[in-house]
C-alpha cells in the first residue's frame, strides 16, 4: 500500500512468508491477515515466525529514533514491524495496534515476498471513525468484510445508528411500527424525499435503510458487535433522540411535539412519558452494545416549543435541558455522550445565510448550558471553517462528521487546533454497491493517508486520488488479479449527474446498466460482464482536481470519478479518463476469438473499449 505507512525503510534483500511459518503470540483473529499475507508450501528463504509483542521496547523505541528521527511518541494505536532473517515481529501495546501491524504484512507483501527491514505507523488523530447503519439481516456478511475493511485501513471507531432496526424487547411496538413504516416509504425510489418536503414545517430525513427497513434480533447486534471488538473497533451506538426519532413515535404519537404531524419526527420534551420510552430504549441498547460512548443524535432540530407543554420556553433552554437529562442518565450507566453539534453553533454564513443553531428559533445559547463532557460531532466544517472556534472556545471534544478528505481545507492546522479527529458517513444501506458509489470506500483510503501521514497538502489531490484508486483497486479484485483474468480498458460519452443514494433514493439497476461485453474463445465457450454506468464505468470527461465551493467554505471534486472506484480503476489518458475492469478468465488455456460489448436494447451506451489484455 503506497504512500500509507507513516515512516517505512526496505533493504532489497528479504524473505518469504509462508503457511508453513509459525505464528506466536496474538489470538486466532490475527490468524486470517497473516495467512492471506502468506504463500502456500515451503521456500528455501522462508520466515521461521510471525511474534506478536505487547510492547515497544527501548531497544525498538531507539532503532525507530535511529532510523526515522525524533517521531516515536507513545500512542495506543502504535506500531512496529519489524523485518529480520528469521522472523517478522509486530510490536504494539494494545490488541487494536496488532491487528494494525497484521494488515500491514498484507499490505506491503509481494506475493509472499517480504524486504527485510521497518515499518512505524503512529496516527495523527485519535478518533478515525466511519458512520453506518446496521445491515439487512441479508448484508450480514458484508457488515463483517466492511469491519475488516475498516481494520486493514486502520479505523478505530464505528459508529452504528440503532433506530428502529435493533429488537427491543421491552417494547416490540418500536420494531413494528418501524417495519411498517418503512415498507410505506420505500414503496418506490424517492417516496421518503417526497413525504420530507410535502409539509409547512422542516422535517427531518427519513433513514429507512437502517436494517433494510426491518431490524435484526439482540443476539444478532451483540454477534456483531462481538465482531467488532474482538478486531479492535470501538462501537458506538447512535440512539436518535429528540429529532430524528420518528421510529418511538410511529406507534406512540401521543409524545410528538407536532401532535398534528401524520409522521411525527420529534418528542415533546416536556412530556415526561418520553423519556420513559427513550430510557428504556438505552437501557436495551447499553445491554446489547456494553459501549464506553452513546451518540445520541440530536441534529436537525426543527420542531420547537409547538405544543401546549413546550410553548412559550426558551427554545435553547428546552434543548440544553434535554441534552443535559440524556447525558446524567448515560453518566449513571458509566457511559459518555456524544452528540451532532449543529444547533449548537451560531452558524451565521458570510452571506447573511443562517444555519444550524442560528435558525429560527435559535438554539445555539445550549452550546454554553450542556455538560462540558459531552463529546461533539461537528459536520458544518464544511460550511465554515471559523465555526470550529465555537467549540475550542469552550473546551468541547470535537471531531468532524459526513466528513470527506478532499474537502476540507487546512486539515494539518485545524488538527492542531484540537480536533480529534473525522468520522465518514453512510446514510444508506449497508452495501457494497451503494457506500462504493457513495463515495464512502474512496474516502475510507484517502482518510487514511490524512489519518496517518503527516504533511497533508490538498494541491497534491490529483496524485494522491491515483494512489487511491489503484490501492482500492488491488483491495477489491485482490483474488481476480492474483488468478488468470481479462483486463479490460474502457469509457463511454454517456452522461448522467451524480447523486447520492441515501434518504430512500435507491439504486436502480435497470437505469445503470448500459449493456455487456462478450468475450468468445476459439472453441465457442463464452464469458460475459455487465457494463453498468457509476459501477464499472463513467464518462470520458472526468475532473481530477479540486474546485473551490461556490457556496461553502470547502473543496468540490467530481463524485462522478470516485463513485467507480474500487470495482474499476480511473486512468487517465491526457484530458480522457478510461476506467479498467478485471474479468476472471475461466479458460485459461484457451485463445480469445473476439470481445464485443452489445448495448442494451434501446440505450444510448457510447461505450469505447479501448483494449483488453489476457493475464495471468
Amino acid at each position: 500500500m503506497g504512500n500509507f505507512n507513516s515512516y517505512e525503510s526496505f533493504q532489497d534483500e528479504g524473505a518469504y512468508l509462508t503457511t508453513d511459518t509459525r505464528i506466536e503470540g496474538g489470538g486466532d483473529v490475527l490468524i486470517s491477515p497473516i495467512k492471506e499475507a502468506s504463500l502456500q508450501g515451503n521456500r528455501p528463504h522462508a520466515f521461521k515466525a510471525v511474534r506478536f509483542v505487547p510492547h515497544l521496547d527501548e531497544r525498538l523505541i531507539g532503532r525507530i529514533r535511529e532510523q526515522f528521527g525524533e517521531v516515536y511518541k507513545e500512542d495506543e494505536d502504535g506500531y512496529a514491524v519489524e523485518i529480520e532473517e528469521d522472523e517478522i515481529r509486530i510490536s504494539a501495546a494494545t490488541a487494536r495496534g496488532w491487528m494494525y501491524g497484521a494488515c500491514t504484512l498484507r499490505q506491503i507483501g509481494e506475493n509472499g515476498f517480504f524486504r527485510y527491514g521497518i515499518v512505524y505507523n503512529v496516527p495523527l488523530c485519535s478518533f478515525r471513525g466511519l458512520k453506518v447503519y446496521l445491515p439487512a439481516a441479508d448484508d450480514v456478511d458484508f457488515f463483517k468484510s466492511f469491519v475488516d475493511m475498516a481494520c486493514y485501513y486502520r479505523y478505530n471507531h464505528l459508529v452504528v445508528e440503532v433506530g428502529g432496526a435493533m429488537e427491543y424487547k421491552r417494547h416490540p411496538e418500536i420494531n413494528e411500527g418501524w417495519v411498517a413504516y418503512c415498507e410505506e416509504m420505500r414503496e418506490y425510489s424517492g417516496k421518503a424525499a417526497e413525504i420530507q418536503a410535502r409539509f409547512d414545517w422542516g422535517k427531518n430525513s427519513i433513514h429507512c435503510e437502517n436494517g433494510g427497513g426491518r431490524w435484526l434480533t439482540q443476539a444478532s447486534v451483540r454477534e456483531l458487535v462481538a465482531y467488532c471488538k474482538d478486531r479492535g473497533l470501538n462501537v458506538i451506538p447512535e440512539v436518535p433522540s429528540l429529532s430524528h426519532s420518528d421510529y418511538l413515535l410511529i406507534r406512540h404519537p401521543e409524545l410528538a411535539e407536532r401532535s398534528y404531524d401524520p409522521y411525527p419526527d420529534t418528542y415533546c420534551p416536556s412530556n415526561p412519558d418520553s423519556y420513559k420510552l427513550l430510557f428504556d430504549v438505552l437501557d436495551e441498547v447499553a445491554d446489547v452494545f456494553e459501549p464506553e460512548i452513546i451518540h445520541i443524535g440530536h441534529d436537525e432540530y426543527y420542531s420547537i416549543a409547538i405544543c401546549e407543554r413546550c410553548r412559550g420556553k426558551d427554545p435553547a433552554a428546552i434543548y440544553a435541558e434535554d441534552v443535559n437529562r440524556i447525558r446524567d442518565y448515560l453518566a449513571g450507566k458509566g457511559i459518555r455522550t456524544m452528540m451532532w453539534g449543529d444547533k449548537l453553533l451560531n452558524a451565521v454564513a458570510k452571506d447573511g445565510k443562517k444555519y444550524g443553531g442560528a435558525g429560527s428559533p435559535a438554539t445555539y445559547p445550549a452550546i454554553d448550558k450542556i455538560a462540558s463532557d459531552v463529546e461533539v460531532m461537528h459536520w458544518y466544517w464544511s460550511i465554515h471553517r471559523e465555526w470550529d472556534e465555537q467549540y475550542h472556545s469552550r473546551g468541547l471534544s470535537v471531531v468532524y462528521g459526513n466528513f470527506e478528505g478532499p474537502g476540507i481545507p487546512e486539515w494539518s492546522r485545524r488538527l492542531s487546533r484540537g480536533v480529534k479527529g473525522a468520522s465518514i458517513s453512510n446514510w444508506s444501506a449497508l452495501n457494497e454497491n451503494y457506500m462504493q458509489r457513495n463515495g464512502i470506500f474512496f474516502n475510507m483510503v484517502y482518510g487514511c493517508r490524512m489519518f496517518w501521514r503527516d504533511e497533508y497538502d490538498e494541491t497534491r489531490f490529483p496524485a494522491m486520488a491515483e494512489k487511491v484508486f489503484a490501492e482500492l483497486y488491488r483491495y477489491r479484485n485482490r483474488k481476480i488479479l492474483a488468478g488468470p483474468h481479462i483486463e479490460i480498458t474502457h469509457g463511454t460519452a454517456f452522461h448522467r449527474e451524480f447523486e447520492f443514494f441515501f434518504d430512500g433514493k435507491f439504486i436502480e439497476p435497470g437505469e445503470d446498466h448500459l449493456g455487456d461485453y462478450t468475450v468468445t474463445f476459439e472453441d465457442g465457450s463464452v464469458v460475459s460482464c455487465p457494463v453498468d454506468y457509476g459501477t464499472n464505468i463513467t464518462g470520458f470527461d472526468r475532473s481530477w482536481t479540486l474546485r473551490w465551493g461556490e457556496s461553502f467554505d470547502v473543496y468540490e471534486f467530481d463524485r462522478s470519478l470516485i463513485e467507480v472506484s474500487y470495482t474499476a480503476l480511473p486512468v487517465r489518458e491526457g484530458a480522457i479518463t478510461w476506467c479498467i475492469i478485471a474479468i476472471p478468465n475461466p479458460f485459461p488455456e484457451k485463445k480469445i476469438a473476439s470481445v464485443e460489448f452489445q448495448p442494451k436494447k434501446n440505450t444510448d451506451a457510447r461505450v469505447i473499449l479501448s483494449k483488453f489484455a489476457v493475464k495471468g
